[in-house]
């Protein structure tokens, strides 16, 4: 079968934004980032991105089960998003792109982003990711989020640029 779809995994900082856009500009396909509906109803409803317990267990479940509804429709697509490879198991379609990361790197990456310092910065990465991943946990009774084993092609953004990032993605589409 064809691959259609593509979906990003992968822990804050890891270049799933980065990728997703890139892929966006070589494929032309339409893409759905599931972090910036999140930070739309955030900012909507005046709550705080690192406290993950103020997204309620209904709105969590709405935006992955969208995800899944989005994967099964057809055409192409490019999803981000914490769950988007887990939403996508058994669809032949999608490949399933976890990406991976040294800590250090992405706290830096994290720094340099939000304009702090890389102790604030890994703080608040580690409290959202634990609290993001524990609020997982508890939804859907699994543990398995980032495990490699649910994905198709695993990059290590480390130390390679995301030119290079780009076109594993692309040569596994081939």
């Amino acid at each position: 079968m064809t691959i259609n779809k593509i979906t990003i995994s992968g822990k804050i900082c890891t270049g799933k934004s980065t990728l997703l856009k890139s892929l966006q500009k070589e494929l032309n396909w339409p893409v759905f980032m599931t972090g910036q509906l999140f930070r739309e109803y955030v900012k909507k409803n005046r709550l705080n991105l690192e406290h993950v317990e103020e997204q309620s267990e209904a709105l969590t479940k709405k935006i992955d089960y969208q995800v899944r509804n989005l994967i099964k429709q057809p055409g192409n697509l490019i999803v981000d998003g914490w769950m988007s490879g887990i939403m996508a198991n058994n669809f032949s379609n999608v490949l399933k792109v976890l990406l991976i990361c040294e800590d250090t790197i992405r706290y830096k990456r994290f720094a340099n982003r939000e304009k702090i310092n890389l102790d604030e910065a890994k703080i608040r990465v580690d409290e959202r990711q634990n609290n993001w991943l524990s609020k997982l946990k508890k939804i859907y009774k699994r543990n398995d989020f980032m495990d490699p084993k649910n994905y198709d092609l695993i990059i290590d953004t480390s130390n390679i640029s995301s030119q290079d990032v780009i076109k594993k993605v692309l040569n596994s589409l081939k």
